[in-house]
């Protein structure tokens, strides 16, 4: 029997392709069930969020859909402090319409839906497009 040198070539690309072409294939629904995964604790993430300061979720969906593009607010102790604005629009949250709402801002940071940008004396967050995405879907 002699040795098909082209046959075995032939053989060998065929089983190249086909083993690269199941791994991709296999990394690409590993990646989509991942992401899917992922998605799913981000859900439920917020829902339990949501669950633990219904009144600060329920205000910040109403307001961003406002003002759809504002995602930055400031945290006064309450409305009898005076504030000189800012050049950009913002959202003004108080302290004695939100029962402990340092901590509550607190567990959305550290759940990664703020990030805190104070500068100076007055505190400032900026929603991320993430918590807004969740705020317009399970809000």
């Amino acid at each position: 029997m002699q040795f098909d040198w082209m046959s075995s070539v032939i053989g060998f690309l065929v089983g190249t392709a086909t083993g690269a072409a199941g791994k991709y294939f296999a990394d690409k629904f590993t990646d989509q069930r991942r992401g899917n995964e992922s998605a799913k604790q981000i859900k439920r993430v917020f829902l339990n969020v949501k669950n633990q300061m219904p009144e600060l979720i329920a205000e910040f969906k109403t307001d961003l859909a406002g003002s759809k593009l504002t995602r930055e607010f400031f945290v006064l102790p309450n409305k009898k402090v005076c504030f000189g604005g800012s050049r950009k629009p913002r959202f003004i949250y108080y302290e004695e319409e939100h029962e402990n709402l340092r901590g509550k801002l607190d567990l959305l940071e550290n759940e990664g839906f703020l990030v805190d940008m104070t500068s100076g004396n007055t505190p400032l967050y900026r929603m991320t497009e993430e918590f807004v995405g969740l705020l317009d879907k399970y809000g």
